[in-house]
């Protein structure tokens, strides 16, 4: 075996301790190139990035043709922003070793996130030339099918992995999100159960054989559980009124941010004891919700209090009407094989879709970052007023949400609060989109009263 550590380097194999006082004592030895790359690719996995790129550059300084080290190094430089040189990596692990499956993979994800989504579709094939068992490429094959609008061939590759396993999760959660977006909304939600071993929250796959909820609930005690973002829990609540029109009792048990909206709806009860449980996302699948139209958002009412007090520091602002602005929401995430859930646009985007428009501007853009309200003013040509703040309560949101004659920007919570009320909006769809706008169309059968603005496939918002 090599050595390939300094004497008073920290050891290799993770002790803690100096080397020379642990595998470098007489008789010891250091760890093996093979062993290295396993704790390395294992704490890489932890996201212990920092110390598994000192495991690869130890690797790599004892064996420079180290193809998975090679890799992975390419794989850190993407986690830290830097794509160029990720790609020059995976193309020089790929030219020392052809047979990995992951690095052709992983290439393909690389090329999807730069936009260049036909190199992509060849890693992803050159991936399943590799190992047609390869089930990731048929899965992230499909989200990249998804962003060039080719949803029939997108919902065939994700159909083409469950016949090899269907206890693949993320591939029935993504058939399920894309049917949905398709509108085949029967099959969708029963595969949207998949959700939750996806995403970690079971180890338990789907009863096929579990009931529905029948018509009549008359006497049952049902408590709704959440698992999901608030505008996923704002969402899926419009179900709960049908519970109440069977005739069951309901309670939520998630977020204490919702209690005060959702003691005025007079819908749910304080507590129910003893209960049946059920997630509010698998309500749709459990009540057969397949029409929209008889599923509008929950009819929220705000606070009158808070109402005026906002009717008078609008006045105070300027006059009528009242446009509000959100662009930017979701979860930012950098490199890795993961979707990227962030939604954003520019504030020219925002003034070009009112342009020609008079009236009296206002962010409610939650954590805005430095000189973004103003570049927002700036191409408005107009004041833009900062009520941001009112992200800190949902109470207060939902008022300002209901005084406002519009609202403008990319879908998140106060998308969902000025749904429940019932008020238009112009949403900001970008490419692909989430499945509850749909993938055409200006309108989405979930949110009648909302103007849907879509980007092109090209990227461009003509």
């Amino acid at each position: 075996m090599t050595e390939i550590v300094a004497r008073n380097a920290p050891c290799p194999c993770g002790s803690g301790l100096r080397y020379k006082e642990c595998h470098g004592k007489l008789g010891g030895a250091a760890p093996r190139v093979e062993e290295l790359i396993a704790r390395a690719l294992n704490w890489h996995r932890q996201g212990r990035v920092d110390e598994a790129e000192g495991l690869y550059r130890q690797i790599l300084a004892a064996d420079p043709g180290n193809a998975i080290a090679t890799h992975f190094m390419g794989m850190v430089a993407w986690h830290r922003g830097d794509k160029a040189k990720a790609e020059a990596l995976m193309r020089e692990s790929i030219a020392r070793d052809a047979t990995v499956p992951d690095f052709h993979s992983n290439l393909g994800l690389l090329l999807r996130d730069t936009k260049r989504v036909d190199e992509a579709l060849a890693a992803f094939a050159k991936t399943l030339e590799v190992d047609p068992g390869y089930l990731e490429a048929h899965n992230n094959r499909a989200l990249t099918l998804e962003s060039l609008g080719r949803w029939d061939e997108a919902l065939e590759s994700y159909r083409q992995a469950l016949q090899r396993e269907p206890r693949f999760a993320a591939a029935q959660q993504n058939l399920a999100r894309a049917l949905l977006a398709r509108g085949s909304f029967d099959e969708a939600w029963k595969r949207y159960r998949w959700r939750l071993n996806a995403q970690g929250h079971t180890q338990e796959m789907p009863d096929e054989a579990a009931p529905r909820l029948p018509a009549d609930l008359s006497g049952r005690r049902i408590t709704l559980l959440t698992e999901q973002g608030l505008g996923d829990v704002l969402f899926f609540l419009r179900f709960a009124p049908e519970l109440r029109r069977r005739g069951a009792a309901i309670a939520f048990e998630g977020d204490p941010r919702l209690a005060p909206l959702l003691s005025r709806t007079r819908l749910f009860e304080r507590a129910l004891e003893p209960s049946q449980r059920a997630f509010i996302g698998d309500l749709p699948w459990l009540l057969e919700a397949n029409d929209p139209e008889r599923h509008p958002p929950l009819a929220l009412v705000p606070d009158a209090s808070r109402v005026e007090r906002w009717r008078g520091r609008l006045r105070e602002w300027g006059p009528g009407p009242y446009v509000a602005f959100t662009w930017r929401a979701g979860t930012v995430t950098t490199g890795g094989p993961v979707r990227l859930q962030s939604k954003e646009v520019t504030p020219q985007l925002l003034a070009a879709t009112v342009r020609g428009e008079t009236a009296t501007w206002i962010s409610v853009q939650r954590l805005p970052r430095e000189g973004e309200r103003e570049a927002l003013a700036s191409a408005l040509g107009a004041q833009v007023h900062d009520a941001s703040a009112a992200n800190d309560d949902l109470d207060e949101m939902l008022a300002l949400m209901s005084v406002v004659d519009d609202y403008v920007g990319v879908s998140n919570a106060n998308t969902h609060l000025r749904a429940g009320l019932g008020g238009k909006a112009r949403v900001l769809v970008p490419n692909p989109p989430e499945w509850r706008w749909m993938t055409e169309g200006d309108r989405s059968p979930w949110f009648p009263s909302m103007r849907v603005i879509r980007q092109r496939l090209d990227g461009g918002w003509d």
